[in-house]
């Protein structure tokens, strides 16, 4: 028993790990060190293995039974938008989120006046959007705002639709909640809402929330209202555009709208399914524990391997062929096993961090194997006599 203990926690195995990740350290402060990588930086500053699983979660996600988009593409007259509110609006359903802003009265002023009584006659039941404008990273906040022209006059109820606060045009993994605005508190779209709905959310300001794309939405054409009654009653009803080419971002499952991406939101604030990412601490903990596994499994193939001492043995062996297919087969499950936890209990481990230690190890492996052989045909330490490479262990 103290043999195998010894053997398991021999410090081969310990160094082997570590030059792991100093290889993954070297390689991280290259890329974000040198002006050369700058652009390989910038694709990585943006890359999450989120994305990945959200598209595998996705094409098998079923049709969300709460939130249906009506789809206003390709209408700007303003008074068919306005009958198009009111039709929603006498088809009951539980609330009514307009992702439009309607800056001032142009064009045909008898629609922008239809308009305005329709925003009054809702007024209960309808949240409207705004976008907050001029933010000031000193004090992080925001210093103005752009509303509907009636938004003000009628005190509507409002939520901002910015998904960032910025112009940048990064995928969106997360979702504003609540944003400082001068000396107030300003609530996003979906968290105003769930609000209106009386759902429990937590507010924080500078809030953000992992949205979670694991499902679908009914989509409506406006000019169908009728013909689809049955999503419309009792649901929540989000009115905008699926097309606007102006309103159109990168996401984990594809380019998608800003209305679509809100009903996403929505959704993760009522399901309460915000993902939980671990800290970089425990992603390097688990990176390092899964690694230390692997090295250990690794060895002991190989000591199989050379017990056996036949052809094949000694091919794999030699060849390094059972090195590079248990750590494909190893990394396999361990992203199968990442994507389990992510889709089923809706937490994150770093997989980006754990599955380039687990390929680095390779390289780890056989460069100190090479450095134990180099450094033993003129030194006689401690670490080399004791070496499992020395002792004829493992090759």
């Amino acid at each position: 028993m103290k043999k195998v203990f010894q053997y398991l926690f021999h410090i081969d195995h310990w160094l082997i790990t570590i030059f792991a990740f100093v290889i993954l350290w070297l390689l991280y402060a290259a890329v974000s060190g040198i002006s050369i990588f700058s652009p390989v930086n910038r694709a990585l500053s943006d890359m999450s293995a989120t994305d990945l699983f959200f598209q595998i979660a996705n094409k098998s996600s079923q049709i969300n039974q709460d939130i249906t988009i009506v789809d206003i593409d390709g209408e700007y007259d303003r008074g068919n938008i306005a009958k198009c509110i009111a039709e929603v609006d006498s088809l009951e359903p539980w609330i009514i989120g307009v992702d439009i802003i309607f800056e001032s009265i142009k064009g045909d002023p008898e629609g922008s006046m239809n308009l305005l009584q329709t925003a009054g006659h809702t007024r209960s039941k309808a949240i409207w959007a705004t976008k907050l404008l001029d933010y000031d990273n000193e004090d992080k906040s925001f210093h103005g705002q752009s509303n509907s022209f009636f938004c003000d006059s009628l005190t509507l109820q409002t939520g901002f639709t910015n998904l960032n606060d910025n112009l940048e045009r990064t995928t969106i993994r997360e979702m504003l909640t609540a944003e400082k605005h001068d000396d107030d508190l300003k609530y996003s779209f979906p968290l105003a809402i769930a609000l209106a709905l009386g759902d429990s959310v937590s507010i924080e300001p500078e809030g953000k929330l992992s949205i979670d794309y694991g499902t679908t939405f009914p989509v409506v054409p406006y000019n169908s209202i009728e013909s689809h009654k049955d999503l419309i009653a009792n649901h929540i009803v989000i009115i905008g555009s699926t097309t606007d080419e102006a309103d159109m971002w990168r996401t984990p499952i594809g380019k998608m709208s800003g209305v679509m991406i809100q009903a996403y939101s929505l959704n993760t604030l009522r399901c309460h399914s915000d993902i939980k990412h671990y800290s970089i601490w425990i992603n390097i903990l688990v990176a390092f524990i899964l690694c230390y596994l692997s090295e250990v499994l690794i060895d002991v193939g190989f000591q199989w391997l050379r017990r056996r001492n036949n052809a094949t043995s000694t091919f794999l062996i030699d060849s390094k062929l059972l090195l590079r297919v248990a750590t494909i087969v190893w990394m396999a499950l361990v992203t199968w096993a990442i994507l389990m936890v992510f889709i089923y209990h809706n937490k994150y481990f770093n997989a980006v961090l754990i599955l380039a230690a687990l390929g680095l190890l390779v390289e780890s492996r056989r460069i100190y194997n090479a450095a134990i052989k180099a450094l033993s045909k003129n030194h006689n330490w401690w670490i080399l006599r004791n070496s499992l490479i020395n002792n004829n262990i493992f090759k």
